[in-house]
This record gives structure tokens, C-alpha cells and sequence, in this order.
């Protein structure tokens, strides 16, 4: 029971760790100026990693899109995208992006890693509270329905 506890405590901490670490990160904006994401601390915030050349991530973009609409002002979702600035300006406008999104390189890459995606695919949805603390994270696409809920959740 001692080592069940120890290992749940544990594991506690090491999501505070990560959530400090990612609140701590700055990437850089489509026009190249750093964004510090502790910006937006202070309500809930959904960081969806993609690439425009994921074809799942280009499925649940509508669905992220439409869902920052309906929570806006609640809840903020961050796009960083493991791609090159010209490729994602043209995502953005032809999907009608609503939300920041961030060019990630290595960093993002090493971020993703500690956020619990040991294996680096795309897409990969981590959820953190107001507070800041890491709460779900989702490797792969996420239907519109599982995100809704625990947006449903959160902002009660």
C-alpha cells in the first residue's frame, strides 16, 4: 500500500514538473517574435501539437477551431505546430485557425517527450487546468466529443 501511494505521489510530481516546465516555454509566433506561454495562465488551455503534413491533424483542426469558438473566453487552445513557417501560415489561413499558433522545433519535440508522448507522434493534445496543472493528454486524434466533455468539465 506504502509503494501505491509513493508511486501515485510520484507521479503527481512529475506532472507538476512537466506543467512548470511548459508554463515556463516560449515559441516563436508566425512573425518570428517569441510567445511566452505563461501568457495564457489563468484558464484552462488545450496545446495541440501538429504538422500540416499529418493527416490526422488536419482532421480534428475544424473540430479544435470550432471548439475554441464555443469556449472562447473560457478556455484557450495554443497550436504548436513541428513544421516550417510557410507551410503553417498557409494552414492557418485555409483552415481559418481562431487560436495562437506557435512554430516548435526540437524543443517542442523534447516538450511533447515529457509530456508523456515518449513517441514523438502527431497529433498530441495535452490539457492543463487554470492552475496550470497538467490534466489529460491524448496521443493521436481526439474526437470532438471526448474534448467537449472535458472542456464541459472544466469550465463548470
Amino acid at each position: 500500500m506504502k509503494k501505491l501511494i509513493l508511486a501515485a505521489s510520484l507521479m503527481a510530481l512529475a506532472n507538476l514538473a512537466q506543467a512548470a516546465d511548459f508554463m515556463a516555454a516560449s515559441f516563436n509566433d508566425l512573425a518570428g517574435k517569441p510567445q511566452a506561454i505563461k501568457q495564457w495562465q489563468g484558464k484552462p488551455l488545450v496545446v495541440n501539437y501538429w504538422a500540416t503534413w499529418c493527416g490526422p491533424c488536419r482532421q480534428e483542426m475544424p473540430e479544435l477551431v470550432e471548439l475554441q469558438k464555443k469556449y472562447q473566453g473560457k478556455v484557450q487552445f495554443i497550436g504548436i505546430a513541428i513544421d516550417d513557417v510557410a507551410p503553417v501560415s498557409t494552414f492557418v489561413k485555409q483552415y481559418k485557425v481562431n487560436f495562437p499558433t506557435l512554430i516548435g522545433g526540437n524543443s517542442a519535440m523534447e516538450m511533447m517527450r515529457a509530456q508523456g508522448n515518449v513517441q514523438g507522434g502527431l497529433p498530441f493534445t495535452v490539457i492543463f487546468d487554470a492552475k496550470g496543472n497538467l490534466i489529460a493528454k491524448e496521443l493521436g486524434r481526439l474526437s470532438k466529443e471526448k474534448l467537449d466533455g472535458q472542456l464541459k468539465a472544466l469550465t463548470k
